[in-house]
């Protein structure tokens, strides 16, 4: 049997965590390891930790505040001995099969770092929404470089993956799911399962995952036009990428990556981003945005 090092970030998780560690614990077909760092919470979410793990369901520490991003970094690298790692949020509900359907596609992959991903199910006010539909993109390191396709509440990492990662660690990283996806896009495999093994919470607290309508996307690109001057997100990530992975990478992975990382070096470098629609977010009106914000300096 499998084990499995699962990675969760709490914060102010008191309303939904105990329902979340339930699920975790009734995973099928696998041995759960259970690691939980608390990022400063101020309710009764600490309580709850330590009431679990007297029980002996999981350990935890806690820490200061560092953002729900690098709070996962802070756990990868404080990752037990496993064969398999998962990250996991607070709030989610995992299906029994979960960890035993990512195991079964990413073992065939063999040694090398691999990510598994999925697809998921919506769930508002205790009702399940449905599947997400798949994203109907190839997942390859041209998109990884501009978009997430994979939701951090559904990665499975491969064990060499994760043991690169706690090495090669980044010093600051906007969205763990992005970086560990790029990462394994750039020095592994990527597997995708458009079934889905988890109820993906929606509420007001959501990190990430609100549908907007068209009409909400662009008043929202429009109102960020002036903040934007600071956002250099995909950037910053891909010059990271570089010093942190670039010793593990093919030659031609090397220069999708640098294109990115270097593209603000001129106003050439960036229209020659900009002109290569292989970097592609999947909709016409995503890249429009995309190359704007490559011509102006601000990716």
């Amino acid at each position: 049997m499998r084990k499995v090092n699962i990675l969760l970030s709490t914060y102010n998780g008191e309303k939904y965590l105990e329902e979340q560690l339930g699920s975790l614990l009734s995973q099928r077909g696998v041995e759960v390891d259970i690691l939980v760092r608390d990022d400063g919470s101020t309710d009764s979410t600490r309580s709850i930790l330590d009431k679990w793990q007297k029980e002996g369901h999981l350990s935890w520490y806690g820490g200061n505040n560092l953002g729900w991003a690098m709070s996962f970094i802070h756990l990868l690298c404080h990752a037990r001995e496993a064969d398999y790692y998962a990250f996991c949020d607070q709030d989610d509900i995992w299906l029994p099969d979960k960890l035993a359907a990512a195991i079964e596609l990413l073992e065939p992959v063999g040694d090398q770092p691999a990510l598994y991903c999925s697809n998921m199910n919506y769930y508002f006010n205790g009702k399940d929404e449905g599947v997400v539909k798949p994203v109907g993109q190839k997942f390859n390191l041209y998109t990884a470089m501009v978009q997430c396709l994979a939701l951090g509440c559904t990665m499975v990492l491969s064990r060499p993956l994760a043991l690169t990662m706690k090495v090669h660690p980044p010093k600051e990283v906007f969205a763990h799911d992005f970086w560990t996806y790029q990462v394994a896009s750039a020095i592994g495999t990527v597997v995708y399962d458009d079934r889905s093994f988890l109820l993906y919470r929606q509420h007001g607290n959501n990190q990430v995952g609100q549908v907007r309508s068209w009409r909400e996307v662009w008043l929202r690109r429009l109102k960020t036009l002036k903040s934007i001057a600071s956002q250099h997100e995909r950037e910053q990530l891909a010059q990271q990428l570089m010093a942190c992975h670039s010793h593990e990478m093919s030659e031609d992975n090397r220069r999708i990556v640098e294109k990115v990382a270097h593209y603000n070096d001129s106003f050439l470098q960036r229209l020659r981003l900009a002109a290569d629609w292989r970097y592609t977010m999947g909709r016409l009106s995503n890249d429009i945005w995309l190359r704007l914000r490559i011509l102006i300096g601000r990716l």
